[in-house]
């Protein structure tokens, strides 16, 4: 997919969006699985929402209307008023697949403040989840898969090393004393210039820290999300005193892995021959991005990123440079 650069430079939008969602696709005999594992043993809320089917040149391949048409949505409660929840979503769908070349779409990460207790809960619970680890500077975490296969991620606030156990009843899903929090999710690039510029400058999201592990693991993290906040090194967001800030947020990020010897593309978005399990995410903007988008949607080179517009309902669905679907909305 081609992608236009932009010359804008956000600074007074930063905040004025929302991450809606995480859509994914679920085989209806897992659904009942699924269902439970979120709601009963993830602790997230779940609501059904009845999905219409869109209008214009989108296709069924693409875009997330589902066998049932309900979109069926899990989230834990926002901890900060400012910053609405975001939901992992799931469409029912009996043709498709998880094993694809070059997977874009890795994971979503759950935060937590005690993996250890998160870890023996869910084993207590019949879901395997091996003993976590400090991974270099990045954070003490390990990882697990919901029944559909999906990856998600139990990543701590803070670093083994820092750890101090929580004091009080723990109440919270996961066996915590505060609630946990999708923290992230989480894709993969090809060119991370390009994707600064359209997350930055088109979506209008800030970019939070950065994290690359050493050489032993040439890849570098982006963590972009919709808010004003600074991390508290905001001259070299790659400083590792912004790593448990960032994980500690309120809010979720977009995290971006691009690997040093990235494969030329990533495989990001369904075809008509392959339906893979991603289908996209979803945002919410303000005024000011949504009028930058409408300028956008004036130059040929970016439409033909283009799937749908719908400018009296002020909806759009577009693709990234790599090409992942995103759903983008503007409240009134």
């Amino acid at each position: 997919h081609y992608f236009i650069q932009s010359n804008l430079r956000c600074t007074t939008v930063m905040a004025s969006g929302h991450l809606t969602r995480n859509i994914l696709r679920v085989k209806p005999e897992l659904l009942s699985s699924t269902i439970s594992f979120y709601k009963e043993i993830c602790g997230m809320n779940y609501t059904r929402t009845t999905v219409a089917t869109p209008q214009g040149n989108v296709t069924s391949s693409a875009y997330p209307y589902c066998q049932d048409g309900v979109l069926h949505s899990f989230s834990y409660p926002s901890k900060d008023p400012l910053y609405p929840p975001t939901s992992v979503c799931f469409v029912t769908d009996s043709n498709f697949t998880l094993d694809y070349p070059n997977p874009g779409y890795w994971k979503i990460g759950i935060a937590v403040q005690d993996v250890d207790a998160a870890v023996a809960w869910f084993n207590a619970h019949g879901v395997h989840v091996s003993q976590a680890s400090q991974f270099v500077d990045v954070g003490y975490l390990t990882s697990l898969c919901d029944p559909q296969g999906y990856s998600i991620e139990l990543l701590q606030t803070t670093f083994q090393g820092n750890f101090v156990k929580a004091s009080g009843e723990r109440k919270a899903p996961l066996d915590q004393v505060e609630m946990p929090a999708l923290g992230q999710i989480t894709i993969r690039c090809v060119n991370n210039e390009q994707t600064c510029t359209f997350y930055e400058e088109i979506l209008g999201m800030k970019l939070l820290c950065t994290e690359v592990p050493g050489n032993r693991f040439p890849f570098t993290l982006y963590f972009f999300a919709f808010t004003a906040n600074s991390p508290p090194d905001p001259d070299d967001l790659s400083a590792v005193v912004n790593r448990e800030w960032v994980y500690s947020r309120p809010y979720t990020q977009i995290e971006v892995q691009h690997r040093h010897s990235s494969p030329t593309n990533y495989t990001t978005s369904s075809t008509d021959t392959c339906k893979i399990g991603h289908v996209g995410l979803g945002v919410s903007v303000g005024e000011t991005v949504w009028q930058n988008l409408l300028d956008k949607f004036q130059d040929k080179l970016f439409t033909d990123n283009v799937l749908m517009t719908d400018f009296e309902k002020r909806v759009a669905v577009v693709y990234d440079p790599d090409g992942y679907l995103i759903e983008i909305s503007c409240d009134p």
